[in-house]
């Protein structure tokens, strides 16, 4: 076994090598290299079907396939996947896990002129959002939906709901 920050021991029983690492203030974490091997041929290895990993999310959504899902927080999808667009360059949306902040019907955008975000679900502090929009074009950063999408994550989301974005 080495000393320092990362180490090697055998799991007891298993006969697999578990490589752990100290995070400065983020504890331990462990990783067997086996998460992804029991999913179904033809499934996403996440979260019901998504490809989203963390199990108490109520929305994910794939930036690399622009497409989202809502789900009930325990891993099964509720709607979806439905098509949207995101953040283009120099405006990115942002790959992480977010909270719920806030939700505004009407909402009208104070940074871009005005622009009107009806059904607005803010997930994080910066002014990103889940709203309709056009599917057209990229965004400066938030994720567009059509309208019955739009609505449906409007009428789903509420604050401190946690969702999750991947590329």
């Amino acid at each position: 076994m080495s000393k320092g920050r990362h180490r090697q021991q055998q799991r007891p029983g298993t006969g697999r090598l578990v490589v752990s690492a100290a995070a400065v203030g983020m504890g331990l974490v462990q990783a067997t290299g086996i998460a992804a091997a029991a999913a179904p041929a033809g499934t996403a290895p996440g979260v019901g079907g998504t490809p989203c990993t963390t199990p108490t999310i109520r929305a994910c959504v794939d930036l690399s396939e622009n497409t989202a899902w809502l789900l009930d927080g325990e891993g099964t999808v509720v709607h979806g996947p439905v098509d949207n667009t995101h953040g283009g360059k120099g405006h990115e949306t942002p790959v992480g896990d977010y909270v719920i902040q806030r939700k505004d019907r009407y909402h009208v955008s104070q940074e871009f002129e005005g622009a009107k975000m009806p059904y607005a679900v803010f997930f994080d502090g910066n002014g990103r959002a889940f709203h309709q929009g056009t599917l057209d074009r990229q965004s400066a950063g938030c994720v567009r939906l059509n309208e019955d999408d739009a609505k449906r994550f409007f009428e789903h989301l509420n604050p401190n709901d946690r969702v999750q974005i991947v590329e």
